[in-house]
């Protein structure tokens, strides 16, 4: 039986004989009881609770009636629906009582048992503002109609305490998550300040061990041995690495908090220009660039320009190893309010079952030695990516180069914070 299902009925009416007969209808039946025990004897089996009685109490007053509903709910035992008689001299009448009974529980089904009223019934429904607690049964009855009335009704409060019950838990539900994303946010924005003073502290240390090292190195000259040469060079990388880890973070920490300043922006004349920078660089590579034109989004073009920069130098230190390296940025078909861009390349690719650690902070696919890095760039260009409620994702084969996917929406949002994620969206393949 469900433990939230209420049987309790309460009756209030003037005549004795009346309660008798209601008795007669609801009560639970000694014979079904009998015969349920001799079952669980016979075949062994748990005796169930009679479904078919309910718990039946009685009052002769309406001021009676609402007195037991008070103890009752008081108790944490309410009753489920109430039949109230019409018209009980001298005491309340059924209206007055079921006003009263209202104010002490409004969840209370209630049937009017009459056979007339002292009130015109357009009146009774306008003065009770009934909703959908009160039907009215109209005497004589039978106890096909009594017998119905109870078991609906019952029924009915028991789903709307399920409902209740439902609705109060995700109400619950909901403001816990509230206060963890607001505990999340706090949390965040103090670790962000806490990277970002670790690493502006860092900075200076690094900085110093750097200079000292190349100082020291310009003092030993020729004089020094391979093995102590070897020991200060690698204290000079390391220090280089540091400091560039430094910078990273600083910068993953700025682009975090910076407000956006929203404008249009030509993404292809930005494309174009980081890559002219990264060519002047390395001119002696062999790379084929193509940038299509028009590529415009609405966005914030400092911290775009950072993305673009963290996804194109992705894709030129990826096609390093290659003999003609081969690096496209485009855009696909619009959909669902968002430009698709896409950044390709045909370098040293990566297989898709490590693809989760590639918006993740320090996380690496390749060795250092292979490809030098911090782990910090496609997370910075992920979440700059995400502050504009934008997604960025990728598809790539080891030995067939990798295609990094961004999206910004068409129309400029107010509020959308969405963090960027590895996913399969519908646009895999660019043209």
């Amino acid at each position: 039986m469900n433990p939230l299902q209420n049987r309790r009925i309460l009756l209030i009416d003037d005549m004795p004989s009346l309660h008798e007969d209601f008795r007669k209808i609801l009560a639970p039946k000694p014979v079904a009881r009998e015969l349920d025990s001799f079952e669980a004897a016979l075949f062994g089996q748990a005796e169930a609770p009679a479904c078919d009685g309910y718990e039946l109490d009685s009052a002769y007053q309406g001021r009676d009636g609402v007195a037991r509903a008070e103890v009752a709910l008081q108790a944490g035992r309410p009753y489920a629906m109430a039949f109230v008689d019409m018209r009980m001299p001298p005491g309340w009448d059924g209206v007055e009582t079921i006003e009263r009974l209202w104010r002490i529980d409004p969840q209370v089904q209630v049937v009017i048992c009459t056979a007339y009223s002292d009130h015109a019934w357009e009146d009774v429904l306008a003065r009770l503002d009934v909703q959908d607690r009160l039907l009215i049964l109209k005497k004589p009855f039978d106890m096909i109609e009594v017998s119905q009335l109870a078991r609906t009704l019952t029924a009915k409060w028991t789903l709307a305490r399920q409902a209740t019950l439902q609705m109060k838990t995700l109400e619950e539900a909901v403001q816990n998550l509230k206060a963890s994303e607001v505990a999340l946010r706090q949390s965040n924005t103090e670790l962000e300040a806490f990277s970002y003073s670790v690493s502006h502290d860092l900075r200076t240390p690094l900085s110093i061990m750097n200079a000292f090292s190349n100082l020291l190195a310009r003092e030993l000259g020729g004089h020094a041995s391979k093995k102590v040469l070897h020991y200060l060079s690698r204290i000079q990388a390391s220090a280089v690495v540091g400091g560039q880890l430094i910078e990273d973070l600083l910068s993953l920490a700025q682009v975090s908090r910076a407000k956006l300043c929203m404008e249009p922006v030509d993404l292809s004349d930005l494309s174009r220009q980081l890559m002219g920078e990264y060519r002047s660089q390395a001119p002696q590579r062999q790379a084929l660039i193509a940038v299509q034109d028009g590529l415009q989004a609405h966005c914030d073009k400092r911290l775009l320009r950072i993305a673009l920069q963290r996804l194109l130098g992705n894709a030129w230190k990826f096609t390093s190893l290659r003999p003609h390296a081969e690096i496209a940025v485009g855009r696909l078909d619009d959909t669902d309010g968002e430009a698709v861009f896409f950044v390709r390349d045909n370098g040293s690719g990566f297989d898709m079952a490590y693809a989760s650690k590639l918006f993740t902070t320090f996380q690496r696919i390749h060795a250092v030695h292979e490809f030098p890095g911090t782990g910090v760039g496609l997370v910075t260009a992920s979440r700059i990516i995400g502050r504009h409620g934008g997604r960025v994702w990728a598809d790539s084969r080891p030995g067939e180069g990798a295609t990094f996917y961004f999206t910004i929406p068409l129309a400029p949002r107010q509020s959308p914070l969405r963090e960027s994620r590895i996913g399969s969206p519908d646009h895999r393949n660019p043209p």
